[in-house]
């Protein structure tokens, strides 16, 4: 996880507000000034809202697919995607398969950081085979993916700035600081449970993820005014 060495900061006025509290966070590393950084990070973000749509669209396919092998089975999950190729090949590949095939193999920016959040949620719930999908409410694989993604963007947009300030190990302490409290703060207050009702399809899903991605960068916004 880390920034990329072309990446341009926006300039915009959210995220003029976004650097100047992650410098805040770099220099004090109090809980306040994390708070306030994570507060103006997810102000810019959900300002910029359209650079997120791979990633909607990319978890609204593993929240559809998840829906039809809860449905029908792996096999005919596969099916249904035009993906049966993939039947009989290791859940390994299945799932790295898949994960290219929404993500369109990470070849942008934005389809890397979806790619990785993705997996990375995989592996935080702990799913190695794609039938475990029907063991997760719909509200669970999204949120972890939603946390992931944020932690991901933001590692990505500030890494280096804090190795501009701070040595490696020291940057490390400040990004699982911030990793932790993105999680903890998201775990404990984005209410998802509406989407246990909802009737998954594959057109209306990507929608569903941008409800929520918004919903989430709520969560940190509530606590902080504008500068």
């Amino acid at each position: 996880m880390g920034t990329s060495k072309g990446y341009i900061p926006p300039t915009t006025v959210h995220w003029t507000h976004a650097k100047r509290a992650v410098s805040g966070y770099i220099k004090n590393g109090d809980t306040g000034s994390r708070a306030n950084a994570a507060s103006k990070f997810a102000r810019a973000m959900r300002h910029d809202m359209t650079t997120s749509s791979t990633f909607s669209s990319a978890v609204g396919n593993i929240l559809a697919f998840a829906r039809a092998v809860s449905k029908g089975g792996i096999n005919n999950a596969l099916q249904d995607f035009n993906r049966s190729d993939l039947i009989g090949k290791s859940s390994e590949e299945i799932i790295l398969e898949l994960i290219n095939e929404f993500t369109h193999s990470g070849s942008t920016t934005e389809e890397y950081l979806s790619a990785e959040a993705i997996s990375a949620a995989f592996k935080e719930l702990e799913i190695v085979d794609m039938e475990q999908l029907k063991d997760f409410d719909p509200d669970v694989l999204l949120k972890e993916m939603l946390i992931e993604y944020i932690k991901f963007n933001f590692a990505f947009r500030y890494e280096e700035k804090i190795l501009m300030k701070k040595n490696p190990g020291e940057t490390k302490v400040i990004i699982q600081e911030m990793n932790k409290y993105i999680s903890d703060e998201l775990h404990n207050k984005l209410k998802l449970d509406d989407l246990k009702t909802v009737d998954y399809n594959r057109m209306n899903s990507s929608s569903i993820v941008e409800k929520a991605l918004e919903d989430a960068y709520h969560v940190f916004e509530m606590f902080y005014g504008e500068d």
